[in-house]
């Protein structure tokens, strides 16, 4: 992770004020027009109309390959890919780095940190590549927001820094600090300015590079994602040792979890468990419409179902102590060693567990589609920001040393199908993988070692469902996405960028912790309702008045 320095003091590191509302803090899908720009620490709200000028126009990059399982327009289908091309083209030609000096990095990692320079040879060639040197300060990503909070309140930021959205929305004052710590975008990027010197950049959704907005100004290249917050992952293996079937439901759920738990085998059905059961019984992404009224998640039925149940969960014992003794456990450890059934993390988890944990006899892991409450109902599938992670390029940088950083951007999210998209996932073919029979991609020995996710989070890149050196893999998440997409939340929201005033966001941490609280017995699930009652007059009812606005300013109530 990166550094920081005391000359920010529009940042506050306070403990109960560096958490903002779950996911949807900024709440952002597809563009439409809506309210002027209102900017501030009150907040923001806008839409396409008042970011165009602010932003890339949209322009598709003509080099890719087409796709041989076919997204949908509005990205809730990703395009999938059941193979490598015979030879990748290379996407660009012009000079990266040229001033001479090295761009310093910090990226988190959910991985074994590799070697650094200079001995790793990954490193040593695509800086080569690249002309220059990029040197990396690679932070665990389980405890990335402390190296984030650090780093700001330093101020002494590296030249490139990767924040990762759900860390952001845990950022009292994020804006603030931003806009006097990294670099306004607009004059490089703006219009047609970004398909003219960065065309893979301006290859991003419009929707993508309007959640880089921060306070007014472009600040942020974004990562484009799918609009699906987290999965259920099952050890597949398991259950089919077992003769198990994956659950459709809660009670099947429950059920399957009874009969493979057994700690005196060293198993546990569940290493994590929570937003999947608040999905299940259908709690919004934050808000909700009531009788023309707007309804927060805490308030509903379904939240206290969803605490209700995943108590009784815990109860039974079915949950393993580490995630009981520590919400923030590495479940992806208790996972791969075969002490737990069950676990929840995003969709990108799936092909990185795939890859850590590839020489681990009979190891399956596999997606579960989403549960209904009970049999033949539906659940509401928590709808994600268009984009979910952010690099930001230092301020006081000079004209030319930021053209060099988006130059550096630009070539780190060539697309799937490119030599530049090779490099940046896998090294040099020959070195670091070689191409199977099959002409998928094996990691050799030194590719293991050295290769890790690090170039990537320099940009971000086009969406693609390509993880096919896993058998099965791209078509069972296209499978799971077209299952999963009819039940997306229709938020209120949707469509609109919308930034939480800080001082609406120091009670949300505290709610968490309330409820994981009760679901590990230390209150009563009756203390619930006296909870969000507490938690209305602290905040609850001021967000909500803010958030009426902004839905009647943009004619959403």
């Amino acid at each position: 992770m990166g550094d920081t320095s005391s000359n920010v003091p529009a940042f506050r590191i306070q403990r109960r004020g560096l958490f903002q509302a779950g996911a949807a803090g900024a709440v952002a899908a597809s563009l439409a027009g809506c309210a002027a720009l209102e900017e501030g620490p009150e907040g923001t709200a806008a839409g396409s109309d008042e970011l165009a000028e602010l932003l890339p126009k949209y322009t598709p990059y003509e080099g890719g390959i087409e796709p041989d399982l076919p997204g949908q327009p509005d990205g809730s289908v990703t395009p999938g890919y059941l193979s490598r091309p015979a030879e990748p083209v290379t996407a660009v030609t012009e000079p990266v780095m040229t001033t001479g000096e090295e761009i310093t990095a910090v990226t988190p990692l959910w991985n074994p940190t590799p070697p650094g320079l200079p001995d790793n040879s990954y490193f040593t060639t695509v800086n080569e590549i690249l002309g220059g040197t990029v040197v990396f300060n690679i932070a665990d990503g389980n405890n990335y927001l402390d190296k984030i909070t650090t780093t700001l309140a330093s101020g002494d930021v590296p030249d490139m820094f990767q924040i990762p959205g759900w860390e952001i929305v845990n950022l009292s004052d994020f804006s603030e600090a931003a806009n006097e710590l990294f670099a306004d975008l607009s004059p490089y990027l703006a219009g047609d300015k970004a398909a003219a010197d960065y065309p893979l950049l301006a290859s991003y959704p419009t929707a993508a590079w309007a959640m880089g907005v921060f306070g007014g100004k472009l600040l942020g290249i974004p990562w484009e994602r799918a609009p699906y917050t987290n999965a259920l992952f099952a050890r597949q293996d398991i259950l089919d040792e077992l003769g198990l079937e994956q659950p459709t439901n809660l009670e099947e759920l429950l059920a399957i979890a009874e009969e493979v738990n057994d700690p005196g085998k060293n198993r546990w059905a569940f290493a994590s468990l929570d937003q999947t059961v608040q999905e299940a019984m259908g709690v919004p992404t934050l808000w909700k419409v009531e009788d023309g009224k707007l309804v927060h998640k805490f308030e509903t039925e379904a939240f206290a179902a969803a605490i209700e149940f995943t108590r009784q969960v815990f109860d039974k014992g079915l949950v393993h102590p580490d995630y009981v003794a520590d919400r923030n456990t590495n479940s992806k450890e208790i996972i791969g060693s075969g002490q737990a059934v069950f676990y929840e993390d995003g969709l990108g988890a799936w092909h990185e567990m795939y890859q850590t944990y590839r020489n681990v006899e009979g190891f399956n892991l596999q997606v579960v589609d989403p549960l209904a409450r009970e049999a033949g109902g539906t659940p509401t599938i928590w709808r994600d920001d268009p984009a979910g992670m952010f690099t930001f390029i230092k301020k006081d940088l000079s004209e030319e040393r930021i053209q060099e950083c988006l130059r550096v951007a630009n070539w780190c999210s060539a697309p799937f199908g490119t030599v530049e998209y090779d490099l940046v996932s896998d090294g040099v073919e020959g070195v670091h993988f070689t191409i199977d029979a099959e002409g998928v991609p094996q990691r050799t020995d030194l590719g293991q070692t050295e290769v890790a996710p690090t170039y990537m989070f320099l940009s971000g890149r086009s969406n693609a469902n390509n993880r096919f050196q896993y058998p099965g893999m791209v078509e069972r998440l296209h499978e799971w996405e077209t299952n999963a997409a009819p039940f997306l939340d229709p938020s209120p929201f949707q469509g609109l960028r919308v930034e939480m005033p800080s001082d609406l966001s120091a009670e949300n941490e505290p709610m968490k912790d309330a409820h994981h609280e009760i679901y590990r017995g230390q209150r009563d699930v009756a203390a619930w309702t006296q909870i969000v009652e507490d938690w209305r007059a602290k905040v609850g009812d001021s967000a909500r008045e803010y958030y009426t606005k902004v839905a009647k300013d943009n004619d959403r109530l």
